[in-house]
């Protein structure tokens, strides 16, 4: 394997490498060479190769953007870059982690070793006795290139194609590991591995095969590892491309446990909800069945005429009343959720949304071919787009005191009423 053209074709494709769509709730926002994703819980700093050092005031821009946002930050420094980089990270308040091998091999290679492969076995990560089990396992290993639970919440985002896979021993599950294929490279990568499983590995090299609008197979498949890992890849053919160690920064404060916005994981998240709405509110979809939402008293439907005339100008006009609605009906730190019939939705802090440096408000009011809802979790108040009626219904008596009379300024007199 020519090792320098490989690391070249990495450090291309994958170093400082922005995704199509951002990690849910992040933020990325560049500076010069550098990357950051503020993720409000955490943050990274990513680049390319840097020949020369980046300077002292340099780095401390991206520490002072991380202390304004109160979070810890990450910057790997990869074996071939200037030496001086990590001094310079250490002098201003980085500390070094352990040094990793950032491996790679070939994926058809793989596919000729050999390996207890009857044992290994997909892995959907669901609300399963199975999934609950390898979050365990990854827990309890690791430090991994990208955290079981990160995967879990990004992986739609950042791959085209990503999986999870177990290795059981005896019935019981002995290892755990996850990849992805970015789009548009020649790389699978693997964001952890809970042991020293090359069959794991093998399976997940798999994702390298062509799929819907991708125009080749992946070439190469990429693990950080160290340790007996690391041994036990080296031993099954992989190279070491370069070597990864990663420096950590911790502000003052305590930082946010959950992310400003994050995807709902249905039958985990938003499924009660919708059993909820099914079976107490009377949601019923149809494109010729009305209404097909009994919203509880105090409640007041409008038409959505006006702003189908209006166009967008009546709409951004409805959706700010919303949001600031919204907003002084909850906590700081209290989820409301943005549902999208048979898609997937969001739950969110609505005081961490919305305006420069932070995530956009998810989802939108106007029922655009789907059932928009903007949810309180335990259904208080609310508010339901149906698309086909053309309505728009809020429900519960603080949110409607807050916005009724703006909205019936804006759209009309009611077409229908529950006091």
């Amino acid at each position: 394997m020519d090792i320098g053209g490989v690391r070249a074709l990495h450090d291309a494709q994958l170093r400082g490498r922005v995704p199509s769509l951002p990690p849910a709730g992040a933020v990325i926002e560049h500076d010069g060479p550098f990357v950051r994703t503020h993720y409000g819980t955490h943050g990274t700093v990513e680049h390319g190769p840097l020949p020369q050092p980046p300077g002292a005031a340099a780095v401390r821009r991206q520490l002072e953007a991380f202390a304004a946002r109160n979070e810890p930050a990450e910057w790997k420094v990869h074996g071939n870059d200037a030496p001086e980089l990590a001094e310079e990270l250490t002098a201003a308040g980085f500390e070094a982690g352990a040094e990793r091998s950032l491996l790679v091999a070939e994926c058809d290679a793989l596919e000729e070793g050999t390996g207890a492969r009857e044992d290994v076995r997909a892995l959907f990560l669901d609300g399963s006795a199975g999934s609950a089990r390898a979050r365990e396992l990854a827990a309890a290993t690791g430090p991994h290139a990208l955290p079981l639970g990160e995967f879990q919440a990004d992986a739609r985002r950042l791959y085209q194609r990503f999986g999870a896979a177990t290795l059981s021993h005896r019935g019981r599950m002995a290892g755990v590991g996850w990849a992805g294929r970015p789009a548009d490279t020649d790389f699978v990568v693997v964001g952890g591995l809970t042991g020293p499983h090359p069959e794991l590995v093998r399976h997940l090299a798999r994702l390298r095969e062509k799929a819907y609008l991708m125009d080749r197979a992946a070439r190469y498949c990429l693990v950080e590892a160290h340790g007996e890992v690391r041994t036990a890849l080296v031993a099954a053919g992989f190279e070491e491309l370069t070597t990864v160690r990663p420096h950590r920064w911790a502000p003052t404060g305590t930082p946010a446990t959950t992310r400003p916005v994050r995807e709902t994981v249905g039958a985990l998240d938003d499924g009660p909800l919708w059993d909820r709405l099914e079976h107490e509110f009377g949601f019923r979809p149809s494109m010729s069945r009305f209404p097909g939402f009994e919203a509880p008293a105090p409640s007041v439907t409008w038409s959505l005429d006006a702003v189908d005339r209006g166009g967008e100008e009546p709409m951004d006009e409805l959706l700010g009343i919303t949001e600031r609605a919204l907003r002084s009906l909850t906590a700081p730190g209290q989820e409301l959720y943005w549902l999208d019939w048979q898609h997937i939705g969001y739950a969110f802090d609505p005081h961490r949304v919305g305006g420069p440096g932070r995530p956009r408000w998810p989802g939108s009011l106007y029922p655009d071919g789907d059932y928009y809802l903007f949810l309180h979790p335990d259904l208080e108040f609310g508010t339901f787009g149906h698309p086909w009626e053309g309505t728009l219904t809020v429900f519960g008596a603080p949110l409607l005191a807050a916005v009724e009379g703006r909205f019936t300024a804006l759209l009309g007199e009611p077409l229908r009423r529950r006091d």
